[in-house]
């Protein structure tokens, strides 16, 4: 009889680094013994499951959260009648139409290419005209006539407004998310209560479209649209922010689990 000892033992799946161990087999199953948020790090480390969120449209107000943050910093040692504080609230005003431009429209290609060419052909105009009319000496003067002031607590207002409207969509990401893996696509709704549907999927079709190219282009956020057409549905993930990194992330499980089915 053999002496037990001399029997190669597994990996001690209850230590950190036998779960990483195991974790990085792409076809692994989660051992029972081993928590799902610790068998999920793993998994994720070795690039074997990717999670999806799919964002509130007020998530793009965290900008406004800190320029109206800074400015009400400011405002603090700024007189209320000083230019300073005009110019300020003229800056915050600037901001805001712009991040109201994302709510409101979807830039699309065509419609960013005619933005883009109307605003050159438009500084291109003003300075042919501006020896003759002074366009930019009016343009200058109207916007200091304007003179748009804003107290401090105005500005600490909407900080604290968008900022809860930001942490509302945080909080969603949190309960409703997605999770890809090779061979199954789970969906988490109202995950603080362990709702959870799993989808098995063999060799899954991601979509990747960017409607708004604002969305895309911004650099903290670079969103998109993510379409995940399961065999009885087709699941659309809105505001996905970093697009292009889960893009390439599915798209290396997609092709892992191609290679497979080929053998």
């Amino acid at each position: 009889m053999a002496d037990e000892s001399s029997k190669p033992s597994e990996p001690d799946k209850s230590e950190d680094g036998g779960v990483a161990t195991v974790a990085k087999d792409l076809h692994a199953q989660k051992p029972s013994e081993i928590r799902d948020k610790e068998w999920r790090r793993h998994r994720l480390a070795a690039g074997h499951m990717v999670i999806v969120r799919s964002h509130f449209k007020s998530i793009f107000l965290i900008p406004m959260v800190l320029i109206s943050v800074v400015l009400g910093i400011f405002s603090l040692f700024t007189p209320s009648a000083s230019d300073q504080n005009a110019t300020h609230g003229l800056i915050w005003i600037c901001c805001f139409c712009l991040y109201m431009n994302v709510f409101i429209f979807e830039w699309s290609r065509a419609w960013t290419f005619a933005l883009i060419l109307s605003v050159i052909a438009l500084i291109m105009l003003g300075f042919l005209l501006d020896a003759e009319h002074d366009v930019w000496g009016g343009l200058q003067g109207f916007l200091a006539n304007l003179d748009i002031k804003f107290s401090t607590p105005t500005y600490w207002f909407f900080a604290i407004f968008f900022g809860i409207c930001v942490g509302v969509s945080f909080l969603k990401t949190r309960l409703n998310y997605v999770v890809v893996e090779s061979n199954e696509v789970q969906l988490y709704r109202n995950a603080l209560f362990g709702d959870r549907e799993r989808i098995s999927m063999l060799n899954p079709r991601v979509e990747v479209l960017v409607p708004d190219m604002l969305e895309y282009f911004h650099p903290f956020y670079r969103a998109g649209t993510m379409i995940i057409h399961a065999p009885n549905r087709s699941i659309v993930l809105d505001n996905v922010l970093h697009i292009r990194r889960i893009e390439r992330a599915t798209d290396r499980l997609g092709s892992a689990l191609s290679v497979r089915v080929a053998q």
